[in-house]
């Protein structure tokens, strides 16, 4: 909750204003801010471009750019008679059988790789969220609990001063806990500090002020790793991506043949008149493996190395599923001794506060207790949090990209 300072409140009240309201977003507004800053959204927009331009290439009826000729034919050079003549052509290069069809299973292609490569943003950048949010959960809980501890301390060294007036304890009892108590002023402000560099790392990757709840208990997801996992998605497209292009290369081994059409207009000499002609031409080129063979080459040698990127992604999730899984398993034993340690340390604490109420205990024991049922209370706490973060990159590993 945003807190505003008292003048800022009295004033308003004075002016009848009503204060400004900060809305906290959701995870996925959070989500969605954060991908709109991240540069990588660039290349999906550069592969759709790329798509496009295939897709009107394919939906063209023309196998190329159409091309005009014009010639002038005369004797005027030598004898002269008279003789003329004039043409005009238009070149329309049309498609091999085939050709048409592979750039337009090459668009299609591209097309889905840009929709994949940006559901794989999105799951990253939602990996990178929470990870942000739960170091935000880890350093306000830390500057919580070393609030409350200072504020405990302070409690205890008032209490302390009043004995010490009243004759029953040593001034170097007072001393003792004036120093327990600096302490815990130092760890609060060390704690205020690190969440202070936590939320500006919030709010310069997501360009946000707010940080979005996290429900305390999340279902563990029981699913397994298969094939629509956003990483195993996008090497998927990508190799079906170098496929169609390999085919496209392919059908580029012979160029494309030109039917001309011709206008002429001439005549043998000075006397005769000028005759009209109309004409068509068709040329198909022979064409060979050698001159493409390069082009064909480099799109095998990509769809190769696609086809070990999707390999490699598989091994590579694989791997983290183990890590991961070792990590959840870690964490919830760790839990289960942090909350025993913490019970243990707070009985303690209650029996030493207790003895030295009664006087039969002095104080160092009392602040030892103290500070041990202190770590024993941030450590639970951070080791619960731990947890929950295991289970949110488990969950997250799997593909689950929360709403």
């Amino acid at each position: 909750m945003r807190k505003f300072p008292v003048k800022s409140l009295l004033l308003a009240a004075l002016l009848g204003t009503a204060l400004p309201v900060f809305a906290v977003p959701n995870l996925g507004e959070a989500i969605q801010a954060a991908v709109q800053r991240h540069p990588q959204l660039q290349q999906a927009a550069a592969e759709r471009a790329l798509s496009k331009g295939y897709r009107q290439q394919a939906d063209s009826w023309l196998g190329g750019d159409p091309s005009a000729s014009l010639s002038y034919y005369s004797d005027q050079i030598g004898s002269d008679n008279g003789y003329r003549e004039m043409e005009a052509g238009v070149s329309l290069p049309l498609w091999m059988p085939g050709q048409r069809d592979a750039k337009q299973n090459l668009a299609r292609a591209i097309g889905e790789q840009a929709d994949a490569s940006t559901a794989l943003l999105r799951w990253q950048v939602t990996g990178e969220v929470l990870e942000l949010i739960w170091s935000l959960r880890l350093v306000e809980s830390d500057e919580e609990l070393a609030d409350a501890q200072w504020a405990s301390a302070r409690q205890l060294e008032k209490a302390v001063e009043r004995r010490v007036e009243a004759g029953e304890l040593a001034r170097a009892d007072l001393l003792m806990v004036q120093q327990d108590t600096l302490s815990r002023e130092v760890e609060h402000e060390n704690a205020r500090m690190a969440l202070d560099s936590a939320q500006a790392t919030w709010q310069a990757y997501t360009g946000l002020n707010g940080v979005p709840a996290l429900p305390a208990d999340q279902p563990l997801l029981e699913q397994s790793l298969d094939t629509s996992h956003p990483l195993l998605q996008r090497e998927q497209l990508r190799v079906a991506q170098m496929t169609a292009r390999r085919d496209d290369r392919r059908r580029q081994r012979q160029s494309a043949p030109e039917v001309t059409l011709y206008a002429r207009r001439d005549r043998g000499n000075a006397l005769d008149s000028f005759g009209n002609s109309l004409g068509a031409e068709i040329s198909l080129p022979f064409g060979t493996r050698y001159s493409t063979a390069p082009q064909v080459a480099e799109s095998e040698a990509a769809l190769a190395g696609a086809r070990m990127g999707l390999a490699s992604a598989k091994r590579s999730l694989e791997l983290k599923q183990v890590q991961i899984n070792q990590d959840l398993q870690r964490s919830k034993k760790a839990l289960a001794l942090a909350k025993r340690q913490s019970q243990l340390a707070d009985t303690r604490m209650s029996m030493n506060q207790r003895a030295f109420d009664l006087g039969e205990s002095d104080l160092f024991l009392l602040l030892q207790a103290r500070s041990q049922a202190a770590s024993a209370a941030r450590n639970l706490t951070r080791t619960r949090i731990e947890y929950q973060r295991a289970v949110s990159r488990h969950n997250h590993f799997l593909g689950d990209i929360p709403e």
